[in-house]
């Protein structure tokens, strides 16, 4: 999987002037980019994907991000490699902090230390952009990837332990009884004693 995405939709959210303005963009990718989505995902195929995405604007620099997403994909069973299709819907909601531009004039002084905590752990904090531009498909794409199945299984496919290997699991204690140990010599590994016998007293 490489980093680059295979289905972009850059969307300027600075055409959100307004406060509390809100735009509803669909995302329908053509069959060339499901194909290229699906083998970025590392799977057989995406017979349909569709997302409603709903953007509204905060505040200055605040911006929502909603959709619902609808799609059929086609992964290889875990056990015969045989095609499973499966239906994948969800819906979820992001938050987006546009960056504001500084200058040179307003710069914070070397010394001081660059914003070590704006990435926070916690889910409700923002995601901070750099550019108003926002790839409206990345989020649909990344959604998607954690929502797949990730052991498809064929409808009555069920996995078999080898037949070796249940021959293998013998207990050594088994292969032991078959063991014949032969007798000894006569007259070796005997004590003296055993060989004179004992005299009648």
């Amino acid at each position: 999987m490489t980093s680059e995405l295979p289905f972009t939709a850059p969307y300027d959210l600075a055409g959100l002037a307004v406060r509390g303005a809100a735009r509803e963009v669909n995302l329908t990718p053509s069959k060339p980019e499901r194909a290229a989505t699906a083998a970025w995902l590392g799977i057989e195929g995406i017979e349909r994907l569709q997302a409603t995405v709903t953007l509204s604007r905060e505040s200055d620099d605040r911006y929502t991000y909603a959709t619902n997403f609808d799609a059929e994909v086609v992964q290889a069973c875990v056990i015969t490699l045989e095609p499973v299709t499966s239906h994948i819907s969800g819906e979820f909601k992001r938050v987006f902090r546009v960056r504001p531009k500084t200058s040179n004039r307003r710069r914070k002084a070397p010394e001081e230390p660059a914003a070590a905590f704006e990435l926070s752990a916690d889910e409700n904090e923002p995601e901070v952009l750099d550019s108003p531009i926002l790839d409206l498909a990345g989020p649909v794409i990344e959604e998607l990837s954690l929502a797949l199945d990730p052991y498809p299984k064929a409808p009555g496919a069920t996995f078999e332990s080898p037949a070796e290997e249940a021959d293998s699991t013998e207990s050594p204690f088994a292969v032991l009884k078959e063991l014949k140990i032969a007798p000894a010599a006569p007259g070796k590994g005997q004590t003296k004693a055993a060989r004179t016998g004992k005299k009648g007293g």
